[in-house]
């Protein structure tokens, strides 16, 4: 069956991942739950229809990657924004894409499921994590201009409204909640995912 939505999950590195939780959790143990957030990522939106790639420069997570049969994309571009726009316009084929944060937990294969339809039948989705970043980004039309950095949401919209691409936004917790910092470490800790209880 030939592929029609194509998805990134971008990983900077396993060097101090997950950084500002280094004050209550050891650096391997950030490293082993990155590792375990990207397993359950790429596991949930794996279908028939999707082809995913973890997009990173990062040798140690190339590593990874080719020994657990994950698909790995190396633009060997500098910065996010750009590394993801060298991503989408090498993979045009596509008919459908989306960027997804690499640390989101709560996403299991009926909301991986739900948000692939919502990009199949909308122009662009598009979340906000509590601090306006950017979680997880997607949508049937293409897309060029990333501002992923501080207050990435709202940068997206301004710039889907100045060119008057409509948009949907999306609330639910699954898409927007990031273990981004000790506050929503210790949330993600009192409501464990089932993948993260199997461990």
């Amino acid at each position: 069956m030939k592929k029609s939505f194509l998805i990134g999950i971008p990983v900077r590195d396993f060097e101090n991942p997950m950084s500002r939780l280094s004050n209550i959790i050891s650096k391997e143990k950030r490293i082993n739950l990155q590792k375990n957030l990207i397993f359950n990522l790429v596991n949930v939106f794996s279908i028939d229809k999707t082809k995913v790639f973890v997009i990173s420069n990062d040798k140690n997570v190339e590593s990874f990657c080719n020994l657990n049969g994950i698909n790995i994309f190396s633009t060997r571009k500098n910065g996010l924004n750009v590394e993801i726009k060298h991503f989408l316009s090498l993979n045009k084929e596509y008919v459908y894409w989306s960027i997804v944060h690499a640390d989101l937990p709560y996403i299991t294969k009926h909301f991986a499921r739900t948000w692939i339809n919502l990009c199949e039948n909308k122009k662009i989705v598009i979340t906000a994590s509590k601090d306006n970043g950017t979680p997880i980004f997607g949508g049937s039309i293409k897309f060029e201009t990333f501002k992923y950095g501080k207050k990435s949401f709202e940068e997206h919209t301004k710039i889907l409204t100045k060119n008057k691409t409509e948009y949907e936004r999306v609330f639910h917790k699954e898409f927007s909640f990031e273990i981004d910092d000790e506050e929503d470490y210790l949330e993600f800790l009192r409501n464990k995912p089932r993948w993260y209880k199997k461990l």
